[in-house]
């Protein structure tokens, strides 16, 4: 199935201002298969399940409500109209308009996030400065769509637009953190031969604590063998359990399992 996004991209004549309130053509907010744009994507990501939802629900609200249209002149109409019923979309009887991203900022209301008036110019630093969202800009998530999930903010790398993606792709949900192993104590530790990061996950997890050289770390029973080859222990650390790498970049063995 296609991943599928909604967005506002024009007025009833494809102009950016001058036309009359509301969606008249029936594709001045609409939903469409996800595309790459030509500016390049970069993808917002909500931290939050829920709040991702919300933000793709309303989405769909504003681009079913034909009360809605596109006008750059009159972009935060929608904005003022719509608060009165909490941000819901469905609910906006009186014709109003909008542009690609004053209609992102509704919907981020409905989900419970307020933030200053924007333009895709400076959405990513707004978004961003909220502490909701990750940024990501692997080419799998920007170049295609088999990754995206419901909820993602695509903005262009440079001014331009910004759409919300709808529907999960295919893959959207192989990079989840897999649930940690139960540990299972033993008498094996992990010297540290030299200072190294524990992390939530493996390889690029979250940094949960450092450990320095003669550092000696309860193995917890599990040693993940990624593709690359690269072994990491699961250790016990004062900041919590998490993995350590057994080599460097350079492949040196800088951690030493004693069983």
């Amino acid at each position: 199935m296609p991943v599928l996004i909604g967005e506002a991209v024009g007025d009833e004549h494809n102009k950016a201002k001058g036309g009359r309130a509301g969606n008249q053509s029936g594709q001045e907010l609409r939903i469409v298969k996800w595309y790459l744009s030509k500016k390049g994507w970069i993808v917002l990501r909500p931290r939050d399940l829920e709040i991702a939802k919300k933000i793709a629900e309303d989405m769909r609200f504003a681009c079913n409500n034909f009360n809605i249209g596109y006008d750059q002149g009159e972009r935060n109409t929608l904005y003022a109209v719509a608060e009165k019923f909490g941000f819901d979309c469905s609910k906006v009887e009186t014709p109003c308009e909008c542009d690609c991203s004053s209609l992102v900022r509704v919907c981020l209301a409905y989900a419970g996030i307020k933030v200053r008036n924007f333009t895709t110019a400076n959405e990513i630093s707004i978004l961003m400065a909220t502490g909701r969202f990750e940024t990501l800009k692997d080419a799998k998530y920007t170049k295609e769509s088999a990754y995206l999930r419901t909820g993602d903010i695509l903005v262009t790398s440079i001014k331009g637009h910004t759409a919300v993606v709808l529907t999960d792709g295919e893959k959207a949900h192989e990079d989840d953190p897999k649930p940690a192993p139960k540990p299972v104590y033993t008498d094996a530790y992990v010297l540290v031969l030299g200072s190294v990061n524990v992390r939530e996950s493996a390889p690029n997890g979250k940094v949960i604590y450092t450990a320095h050289k003669g550092k000696k770390l309860p193995y917890l029973g599990e040693t993940i063998v990624l593709a690359d080859g690269a072994e990491w222990y699961f250790v016990e650390t004062p900041s919590g359990n998490g993995y350590i790498s057994a080599f460097t970049n350079k492949r040196k063995k800088y951690t030493k399992l004693v069983e």
